[in-house]
């Protein structure tokens, strides 16, 4: 892709030596953290790539927006040179005084495409940026309570030291914001498992914490008399990396890491007992539940004082408490159905059962909202679920369906009462076990999710995004697939997935005279289906997008992010993939070969390679082909080098099942390194199978 418009970032002149110029790599952004109601400057760093030509910026959420600060000495792009390599620029991010506190995906655009995500955080208190000089023990970096100090964990062995002072008595919450912003970055390979240590003036320990947040540390400290401490920030294995930066916050404020009840109902406000330092700050906390269901983050409330976002169900379900003692399946709490539980395994060994009325060959589905790693549910439970006859037959059982979640479809043999078990997996138990237990009846649904979530497309080019349908509960029918929210000049292709297929395909289209621009997009599933009772219903559902995460190796990792965007770039590397047949329509056992030329830009001159299918290291990503019908590798012609010209032959089998109208393409990918290639598609292949 080359550059359109003028460079808006700080640059360094020497050329990118990848026979590709690739998009935006984002791996850091220094200081990580903004306070909420500010307006602040960061630096994000792009180490293997550029960020040449950055002039738009996209924020997940509300509240939160950024602009690229133009660089003093950027030089003009020359649309026949070589895109220069910009490592790092400057945003001016700005957040609303109301905006919600937590972690951000965030995306920049640049003329050379969309980046790979980058994450910052919002945050309550006051920002201290990171400072040059390493800090130490006996020189550690002064810091006030309440603050968020920005650092890195630049090196093996590095420790990051900061001093505060405090009162006897006061409840101090230390927490680390590091790993948890290191999931979802595409080129990092290792990383952080920070440790957060605190330590008298004579440097004796004093509390610790490691794995609090999944890996990240939340460290409650009762400080035991007036005078100054010292706080440690480090990895827990004594790694380092440049790359991983950190927000450390320290605040005397109520903090509540976990809040019970789990389960709310939409707009509905409950009393909640918060595990943290703010249950020592008095009684009456409440919460009140968004009005959309699904797994959101809350403060808790009370007197006017607020905690930080805690993790949350909202479901519309009916929702009852668990009623202890429910140590048998005799003492078992009733449950509606449909219906869910909040409970807490609050001791060691502590069993909770929950009984339920079931109608013979309904299916049931149940499952539990805990602990799952990229959601913010992070209670302590590893969960175990048992059904059970009422005299404590195991009947069905299930571990780690979602995560460390436990989740099952049971059908009762028999109309009567079942009884449901959660338990802690290694017999732990705690305040912070908390859960919720959901019981419903197993409706015909289906989620989506949508391969690359990003597409990068100059003017009168294509690429091809791959959409995956996982049916559940019965669910068997046909879904519509539309995509929200394109720039201007952007079209996408009709796609309906059948009922026979679990893969689609959307060729995403810039127009000849598209400008460059970009959007946060949303693709669609719609369908019709039926509930328990068998009446119509409509079925609408977002797609998760999928990153695509460098994995040590060479592999391709994917981690489900929210944020899907396109964006129209300068012109592409592949100006077009041209086909020979648009339509194709094959009898069982025939097989059609399709000539393929790619037209290349006025830079790009290296090698190619065609495919139907999104591949990898001998993986298959994406598989848009009708049931049955197959691209013969040994008669297709996909290794052009410098070439422009080759071939694909596509084979119906004999028992091939009848289609109209399936759409597939071909693409011409071009490598970035041993990993990465960005792909550029033909024009939709309409194909059709008829005996």
């Amino acid at each position: 892709m080359r550059p359109a418009i003028a460079l808006a970032c700080v640059a360094c002149l020497a050329p990118l030596a990848a026979a590709q110029t690739s998009f935006p790599m984002v791996t850091h952004v220094s200081p990580v953290a903004v306070q909420r109601g500010t307006t602040a400057e960061v630096t994000v760093e792009c180490r293997t790539s550029s960020l040449a030509g950055a002039y738009k910026v996209l924020v997940e959420g509300g509240g939160v927006t950024a602009e690229v600060i133009p660089g003093k000495d950027a030089p003009k792009l020359d649309p026949k040179a070589p895109a220069p390599n910009v490592p790092s620029c400057k945003l001016k991010v700005s957040v609303a005084a109301d905006a919600a506190v937590g972690v951000r995906e965030f995306r920049i655009a640049s003329s050379l495409g969309i980046s790979s995500l980058g994450q910052l955080v919002v945050v309550d208190a006051p920002v201290i940026a990171e400072k040059p000089m390493p800090s130490t023990m006996a020189k550690p970096l002064p810091v006030a309570v309440p603050s968020v100090v920005c650092g890195r964990i630049k090196l093996a062995e590095a420790v990051d030291y900061y001093s505060f002072t405090a009162k006897a008595g006061q409840q101090l919450t230390l927490e680390v914001i590091c790993a948890r912003i290191q999931d979802k970055i595409h080129d990092l390979q290792k990383h952080a498992d920070p440790l957060v240590a605190v330590y008298d003036p004579e440097g004796r320990e004093l509390a610790a914490a490691d794995d609090g947040y999944f890996a990240d540390p939340v460290l409650t400290f009762a400080v035991p008399k007036d005078g100054e401490y010292r706080v440690a920030v480090r990895d827990a294995k004594y790694d380092g990396d440049p790359r991983w930066a950190y927000a450390l916050s320290i605040t005397d404020a109520p903090r509540a890491v976990y809040s019970f009840p789990l389960a709310v109902n939409p707009g509905k406000t409950a009393k909640a007992a918060p595990v943290g330092s703010a249950a020592t700050a008095g009684n009456g906390w409440t919460l009140t539940a968004p009005t959309t269901a699904g797994v959101h983050t809350v403060p808790l409330k009370l007197n006017g004082t607020e905690t930080n976002p805690v993790p949350m169900v909202v479901t519309p379900l009916p929702l009852v408490e668990e009623q202890e003692p429910n140590d048998t399946p005799k003492q078992a709490t009733r449950i509606p159905l449909p219906g869910g539980a909040n409970g807490r395994i609050g001791q060691k060994r502590d069993l909770d059962h929950f009984v339920f009325a079931g109608k013979k060959g309904k299916a049931v589905r149940l499952e539990v909202f805990a602990r799952r790693f990229g959601t913010p549910l992070t209670s302590r439970l590893d969960a175990q679920l048992d059904v059970m006859s009422p005299e404590g037959k195991i009947l069905a059982s299930n571990d780690d369906l979602f995560g460390k979640d436990p989740g099952l479809i049971f059908t009762p043999p028999a109309d009567g009462d079942f009884v449901v078990r959660v338990r802690d997996l290694n017999n732990k138990g705690g305040d912070g076990f908390v859960y919720y237990l959901e019981c419903d009846f197993a409706r015909p649904d289906f989620t989506l999710k949508c391969d690359p979530s990003k597409a990068m497309i100059g003017p009168g080019s294509r690429t091809a995004w791959y959409v995956q349908v996982a049916r559940s509960n019965g669910f068997t029918g046909p879904v519509s697939v539309a995509v929200q929210g394109l720039p201007a000049g952007v079209t996408v292709n009709a796609l309906t997935i059948p009922s026979n297929m679990t893969q689609g395909l959307l060729v995403v289209s810039a127009a000849v005279d598209a400008k460059v621009d970009a959007a946060a997009v949303k693709v669609v599933g719609t369908a019709d289906a039926t509930d328990e009772n068998n009446k119509p219903v409509k079925l609408a559902r977002t797609a998760v997008a999928v990153e695509e995460i460098y994995s040590p190796g060479g592999g391709r990792g994917r981690f489900d992010v929210g944020m899907m965007a396109v964006a129209v770039t300068g012109p592409s590397d592949l100006v077009t993939v041209k086909v020979s047949k648009n339509r194709i329509t094959l009898k069982p056992g025939e097989e059609v070969k399709i000539d393929v030329e790619v037209v290349r830009g006025p830079q790009y001159d290296k090698a190619v390679t065609l495919d139907v299918l999104l591949r990898h290291l001998g993986g298959v990503f994406g598989n848009p082909l009708p049931p049955g019908v197959t691209m013969v590798d040994g008669k297709s012609k996909t290794l052009l080098g410098t070439g422009s010209t080759g071939h694909v032959t596509l084979k119906a089998a004999p028992d091939a099942a009848e289609c109209t109208d399936v759409p597939v393409c071909v693409q011409g990918f071009v490598a970035i390194n041993f990993v990465v290639k960005i792909g550029y598609a033909s024009e939709v292949i309409w194909v059709s199978v008829k005996k």
